[in-house]
This record gives C-alpha cells, sequence and structure tokens, in this order.
C-alpha cells in the first residue's frame, strides 16, 4: 500500500506542476517557466506531509522529469543599476519546475491539448458575442 500513496504523491505533485505552467500561459507577464516551492507544493495538496512532498519529488528529480531552481529578479538589478525595475526585484523563489523531459510527457500533452481548446472555445464565445 506504501508504494501506491507514494505513487498518488508523485502523480498529484506532477499534476500540480503541470497546471502551474499551463497558468503561465494565460499571463503576459508570466516568467519563462513556473517554480513552485515546496511549501506551496504541500499546501495545494493539503493531506500530504513535508516528508512524502520531498520523497514523491526526489523520485520525479530522479525519473527526469521535474528540477530543482531558483527564480527571481537579478540581486544587480535590485541595488538600482537598473532604476525601473528596482520596483519589481523581489527575493527568489526556490522551487521545482518541468524539465524539457517533462514537457514530453504524456501528461504535459494531454493538458495542453485540453488547454489549447479551451482558449479556442473561449475565442469562438467572444467572437460570436462580438459579431
Amino acid at each position: 500500500m506504501r508504494g501506491k500513496q507514494n505513487e498518488n504523491v508523485k502523480a498529484r505533485i506532477f499534476n500540480i506542476l503541470i497546471n502551474c505552467e499551463i497558468s503561465t500561459y494565460t499571463s503576459c507577464f508570466a516568467p519563462d517557466r513556473a517554480v513552485v516551492s515546496i511549501s506551496n507544493i504541500i499546501a495545494l495538496l493539503g493531506d500530504v506531509t513535508k516528508y512524502a512532498a520531498r520523497q514523491a519529488l526526489k523520485s520525479l528529480r530522479e525519473d527526469g522529469v521535474v528540477e530543482y531552481t531558483s527564480q527571481g529578479c537579478p540581486a544587480i538589478m535590485s541595488y538600482g543599476e537598473v532604476p525601473e525595475l528596482i520596483a519589481d526585484a523581489a527575493p527568489p523563489i526556490n522551487g521545482y519546475c518541468l524539465t524539457k523531459k517533462g514537457f514530453e510527457t504524456p501528461e504535459w500533452k494531454q493538458a495542453y491539448k485540453e488547454w489549447c481548446k479551451s482558449m479556442e472555445e473561449w475565442a469562438n464565445g467572444w467572437r460570436e458575442s462580438n459579431e
């Protein structure tokens, strides 16, 4: 049973990372990729311990579909070298994101296909209401 629970947590975490990637496409201000901290992953799961989440993330990293990375405003910009970006400067987010191999999985392809379909339906509905 323990292995089945771990696989379930692993699949749920992978789904969270996919959904976060999909949501970056909906904003023109989104970064290149979605980086999700482990604390946010645990909060989204709700019923998983930090240990179980770390074990599942370790397994996903071993599979090569997830990597640990850091994303944020470079420190040099926060010191005023580019004055326009001072207000946007923030500490980096350390967390997990999909790798190239993660974007080649059937789960990603299905989620992306569904997202494209929903955007097409939205655009068609918008066009029809404005004609």
